[in-house]
């Protein structure tokens, strides 16, 4: 009768399992916007700074656009953010740690209202600086407005970003900000290595009963 190592067979599972995790393919490319992450004022900003409408209704359509590819119609004050006495801070909090890949931002159509400069800051889940860059966009298009698509190349991990909007006529106005981004790897677990060799060991141990028996 062949009798089986409970011990060894449970850490060479844990082994295998640990080597399969760390040898899985990069999570797929996915649209950031208020489903996977908040907007809030920056701590610069008055409770209720913007120009049309309350914060709590330009905050939400910060975000809302469906997709990257997704044309906006510029309704006031239902689908925009205006802001008449900038500079507008604003922090997007993600529900994970992610790594950025692409910028995408709809501009205002006429350059006496559309953003001119973009200030961004970067910060991991300790709150750690990891990347920033100023970023000049064009005057929007209109009927519909559609993103302006600027490629980041930053340290992964980002979970959180600071914006800081400025125009030269003292207006700040836009119809949308997101990211597109990967989740970032999980963080390797230093004992894994240890792990999976202790489980091909007890699987050696298991094939020599096997063949004694």
């Amino acid at each position: 009768m062949i009798r089986h190592s409970s011990a060894a067979s449970a850490t060479l599972a844990a082994g295998l399992g640990l080597g399969l995790a760390m040898a899985a393919s990069p999570a797929q490319a996915l649209y950031l916007n208020y489903l996977n992450m908040t907007v809030a004022l920056g701590p610069s900003m008055a409770p209720e700074p913007f120009a049309n409408t309350t914060t709590a209704v330009a905050l939400a359509n910060a975000i809302d656009a469906p997709s990257a590819d997704a044309g906006e119609i510029h309704v006031s004050p239902t689908t925009h953010v205006w802001i008449n006495s900038a500079p507008l801070e604003l922090v997007f909090t993600f529900n994970d740690d992610y790594d950025l890949e692409t910028l995408h931002f709809w501009n205002y159509f006429t350059e006496q209202y559309d953003v001119d400069n973009i200030n961004f800051e970067f910060r991991n889940a300790a709150s750690s600086v990891v990347g920033a860059f100023d970023f000049a966009p064009d005057t929007g298009t209109s009927a519909p407005e559609t993103a302006q698509d600027y490629g980041l190349s930053f340290p992964e991990r980002v979970r959180s970003v600071t914006a800081i909007f400025t125009g030269t006529n003292g207006e700040v106005d836009f119809n949308n900000i997101g990211f597109t981004a990967s989740v970032s790897a999980p963080v390797p677990v230093p004992a894994a290595g240890g792990l999976l060799a202790a489980g091909l060991v007890g699987l050696a141990a298991v094939r020599r009963r096997r063949r004694a028996g």
